[in-house]
This record gives structure tokens, C-alpha cells and sequence, in this order.
């Protein structure tokens, strides 16, 4: 079951991002300083105030999350409905030892969320390289996934030993 959520949550997240790739006419030249077709909607909370209703997290140790924001939905208060909804979430960590940043972005949905994706798209199946499935909309249980997501995926958070055999 597990592995047909995840190959249909990677399906979804490839068909929208297939769909980042035209450009949009209307974003020409003569219009270059005003937002284009991909820029970020306006947010109704500053990223950077939604990560600061986050507890410092441990695992991260000297990692900091600067930024936290879905694509399509405000962070807080979420969707009308939390038991469904699908939408990127995007994350900017900041590293102070190195003053180097960098951005990780998920794709996150319950599954009525993939559901209604599905449904309303007429897919077969949905593809995403980068994919957390959670039961209902809970931004601190969504910002929990992330971090374990982070920790794991990261060389910067495994042992020195660990880091040798990998080598």
C-alpha cells in the first residue's frame, strides 16, 4: 500500500513540475520587473513568522529552518479542510558554521489529497521524487517529517564514522 501511495504522490509531483516548464506569453521583456509566472504567491504570514512558531529543534543542531511555505496554501491556519489537501512545501535551511544556505522542497499531501489530485487531473498514477504523506494537516507533524527527513538525507547529521565507510 505504502508503495502505491509513494508512486503515485511521485507521479503527481512530476506532472506539476512537467507543468513549471512553459513559460507563460504574458511575462515578456517589457514586464520583467513585476512577479513572473513561477514566483511565489503572496503568503498571508511571512515565512520567516511561521518558523518562528516552531520549538527549537535538537536533531538540526547549529541547521537552522529560516523559511517554511506551501506553494498554494498559507502555512497557518492550512487548508479548510486538513484531511484533504496536496501542495509543495518549500524550506530554506541556514547553516551558521559555514554561512552557507540552501532550499529543500517536498511535495505534501494526505491521501484524499492524491485522491482528489488524481480525480480532478483524470492520472493514472501520480510521480514525486520528494514526497511526505501525512494523515491530516499538522503543520508541527509536517515540520517533524521534515526535520527526520533532513537528518536522514544529509552527510552533515551521520556519524564521522559512518561518513569514512561511505567514502
Amino acid at each position: 500500500m505504502l508503495l502505491i501511495v509513494s508512486a503515485v504522490g511521485l507521479y503527481v509531483f512530476a506532472r506539476w513540475a512537467s507543468s513549471l516548464r512553459g513559460q507563460d506569453p504574458s511575462y515578456t521583456a517589457g514586464n520583467r520587473d513585476q512577479p513572473g509566472p513561477h514566483d511565489q504567491a503572496p503568503m498571508a504570514l511571512d515565512p520567516q513568522d511561521v518558523v518562528a512558531s516552531f520549538p527549537v529543534d535538537p536533531e538540526l543542531g547549529n541547521i537552522q529552518i529560516t523559511k517554511f511555505f506551501f506553494k498554494k496554501l498559507d502555512a497557518i491556519p492550512g487548508p479548510p479542510d486538513p484531511l484533504t489537501f496536496a501542495d509543495e512545501l518549500t524550506v530554506e535551511l541556514y547553516d551558521p558554521d559555514s554561512d552557507h544556505r540552501w532550499w529543500q522542497s517536498y511535495f505534501v499531501a494526505t491521501p484524499q489529497g492524491l485522491s482528489e489530485i488524481l480525480r480532478d487531473k483524470s492520472w493514472k498514477y501520480l510521480y514525486a521524487a520528494e514526497i511526505l504523506v501525512v494523515p491530516k494537516y499538522d503543520l508541527q507533524e509536517i515540520r517533524r517529517a521534515v526535520v527526520s527527513r533532513i537528518v536522514e538525507a544529509n552527510e552533515y547529521f551521520k556519524p564521522a564514522d559512518s561518513k569514512e565507510e561511505s567514502l
